[in-house]
């Protein structure tokens, strides 16, 4: 990973700045306050988001500002990537919204959890880190305050130790050493479960042992009463077959019975029908006789001449009415031309000039137009009263036309009624003959079944009475049917009895087989947990111990090489506890940590800041972030000598990109680039 360049706008003393990044070691100078420490603030900030109790929104977003930004480009594995974390404020606090991730231009915006994420994905770190506010991969391998990192070294051995199996990744053995005893506690109960699960299985047994005896006995029972049924059935056959024979017998004798019955009620209705077809020839004659006198006295006359009578008439009474109506209109002209020379009349002899040329109208002038519009008047009133006469005449003739079209109308309709009366005699006549041919029919009809009865009637004397002896027979048969009925129930009773206690053992067996399948698990449960007791744990504890131990080695040996570069005094050893705490002697006597002096205390906190880098790098080596090293006031309290040897070290690392931060000066000497910050009424500016 190298930084290439950030941008902060409204960011604590910023208002809207790009500071590039060169590669190499830069050093970032500048008096306190003048906005190095916002700078890392920023990089952690956009990286990681805000942390509650860590990194607040209220100390970063610049005071009375609404909003605020952080945009870092940086590049891994030849990749391009920008990432945009955005601040803004709302009623009561302020937060962090939606930011966006580039990788080569290729943009997409994401939620401050999400850029979280992707941060951590693409710095390749381990999964568990994403579950973590801040990774603290990062935090002791590229950013760590050099205050933070004298606190670790002061913290409880416990808590330090809990600490660097996070950063190393070991503290997995502690969980899974953990997670094996949640493992046991579940195995126990799944074990105490299949113990509860199979406890029943004597009495199962016990069970399965009665139902086949009961079985056993069942089967007996239904080859006894399938041996009595076979006996039944042979009896009822026979007595089946008995009554059968006289049901025939009584069969016939009841058709021959139904038929008498129906040749009866044939014959009544027929005579019946006889009766009232004389009755209705008799009414049917005196009908046709008074229709025939009827129709001779009235002669029918051709309707077509009356159709055509009606054509005509109707036609001339239209004629008139358009003539009429013609009349009416003319008379409303003539009307409207004596309303007009009235009023022209009216309107002449009150005027005195003429209103279009404006000169004065004479009496002379006057008496002319009076005179021309009074003949006007004389000719319209002699024509209105033509026409009035003439009107008056078409009315009457009219009038006298629709009276004449009324009575052919009339005539019409007489002879259409006695056409109808004709058509009915026509009717009646047939209907007439038809009721003589079905008188006829009937009398023929009669006679043959009278013929019928005799022959039915000597039929059914020959056939003797079987009823009662077909009633015995039907008694016996219902009887033994009856005890067929019971065999047959008692056989479906043990049947069906047979098939559920059937069941019920096919259930039980399959019972019997889980119980002894738990019994079996129980076994294999005891032997897991025995080996996760045993082996498994013991076997976690020496990993962890090996892996500990060799890490430990090669931690105390970077730790010990740097302090002594740093610190040049024969007197003074140092090293690391089991508990990874530093182990100080003086003169061979043990001293504190606070009992060093101000460099002393920065050379040991710089050491263990830079051993823990060295050795996360190359436990974790598929890590991203191993090109970039951030060291915030890593010399305070140091030497001029002790400044230059951190330069030695430096070289050692051989970091491709080194940010200082620092007042020291002489640190200018040895870095590849120098950015100065000043602040100018209020701003951080680049100097």
């Amino acid at each position: 990973m190298r930084i290439k360049s950030i941008t902060l706008e409204n960011i604590r003393s910023y208002g809207n700045k790009k500071i590039n990044f060169p590669e190499g070691s830069t050093l970032l100078s500048g008096n306190i306050g003048s906005g190095k420490t916002s700078l890392l603030l920023a990089i952690d900030f956009v990286l990681f988001g805000l942390r509650k109790g860590n990194l607040s929104g209220n100390g970063l977003l610049r005071k009375g500002k609404d909003e605020g930004f952080v945009e870092l480009n940086f590049e891994i594995n030849e990749k391009d990537i920008i990432i945009r974390r955005n601040l803004k404020k709302s009623k009561d606090k302020i937060n962090q919204i939606s930011g966006f991730f580039s990788v080569n231009s290729k943009k997409e915006e994401l939620s401050p959890v999400e850029l979280k994420q992707r941060v951590l994905e693409l710095f390749n770190y381990p999964t568990e880190s994403l579950t973590k506010s801040k990774s603290l991969i990062f935090n002791y391998t590229i950013y760590t305050p050099q205050e933070e990192m004298k606190n670790i070294l002061l913290n409880k051995p416990e808590d330090r130790l809990n600490i660097l199996r996070r950063v190393f990744g070991i503290d997995k053995y502690k969980r899974v050493l953990e997670n094996s005893k949640i493992l046991i506690s579940k195995l126990k109960e799944r074990k105490k479960e299949f113990n509860l699960l199979s406890s029943d299985l004597e009495r199962l047994t016990n069970e399965k042992e009665l139902k086949s005896l009961r079985i056993k006995e069942i089967g007996e029972g239904l080859g006894n009463s399938k041996e009595k049924l076979i006996k039944v059935r042979l009896e009822l056959d026979n007595k089946r077959k008995n009554v059968e024979l006289l049901e025939e017998k009584t069969k016939k004798r009841d058709e021959i019975k139904r038929d008498l019955e129906l040749f009866d009620y044939k014959l009544g209705n027929f005579v019946n029908q006889r009766s009232n077809n004389k009755r209705s020839v008799e009414n049917l004659i005196s009908e046709i006789n008074e229709l025939e006198k009827e129709l001779k006295n009235n002669k029918i006359s051709d309707s077509e001449l009356f159709n055509k009578k009606i054509s005509d008439t109707e036609e001339s009474i239209g004629r008139i009415e358009l003539e009429t109506r013609e009349i009416s209109k003319k008379i409303g002209e003539f009307e409207f031309v004596i309303r007009n020379s009235n009023k022209l009349k009216e309107d002449i002899t009150g005027l005195n000039s003429c209103p279009v040329c404006k000169q004065n109208v004479s009496n002379d002038h006057k008496h002319n137009i009076e005179y021309l519009e009074n003949l006007k008047l004389k000719d319209a009133n002699e024509l209105i009263n033509e026409y009035k006469s003439e009107e008056i005449k078409n009315f009457e003739l009219i009038n006298e036309l629709k009276n004449k079209l009324n009575e052919l109308r009339k005539e019409k309709n007489k002879i259409e009624v006695l056409k109808l009366k004709k058509e009915n005699l026509e009717n009646k006549r047939a209907y007439l003959e038809n009721l003589n041919l079905e008188q006829d029919k009937m009398k023929k009809d009669i006679g043959e079944i009278n013929s019928q009865k005799i022959g039915l009637n000597q039929i059914i004397e020959k056939l003797p009475d079987v009823s009662e002896i077909y009633n015995v027979l039907k008694l016996e048969l219902n009887e033994i049917s009856e005890i067929e009925k019971r065999c047959n129930s008692d056989i479906l009773v043990n049947e069906r009895e047979m098939k559920l206690i059937n069941e019920r053992i096919l259930e039980l067996n399959l019972d019997i087989k889980k119980k002894f399948e738990f019994k079996e698990k129980i076994v294999k449960y005891s032997e897991k947990i025995s080996f996760i007791e045993g082996e498994f744990s013991s076997l976690v504890s020496l990993m962890e111990k090996q892996f500990m131990k060799k890490v430990h080695s090669d931690f105390d040996a970077l730790f010990k090489d740097w302090f002594t570069v740093l610190v040049e005094n024969e007197d003074l050893e140092i090293s690391l506890s089991y508990d990874f705490s530093p182990k100080i002697l003086q003169n061979g006597y043990d001293i504190g940590y606070d009992h060093l002096s101000g460099g002393e205390r920065t050379a040991a906190a710089l050491a263990y800041r830079l051993a823990l880098n060295q050795i996360i790098n190359t436990l974790m080596s598929d890590i991203n972030t191993k090109d970039l090293l951030i060291l915030d006031e890593p010399t305070d309290g140091f030497s001029a000598e002790q400044v230059d040897k951190l330069r030695m070290i430096l070289d050692d690392l051989a970091i491709k990109q080194v940010i200082i931060v620092s007042h020291d000066p002489k640190i200018e000497s040895f870095v590849d680039n120098v950015i100065r910050f000043e602040k100018i009424n209020g701003v951080s500016e680049i100097a």
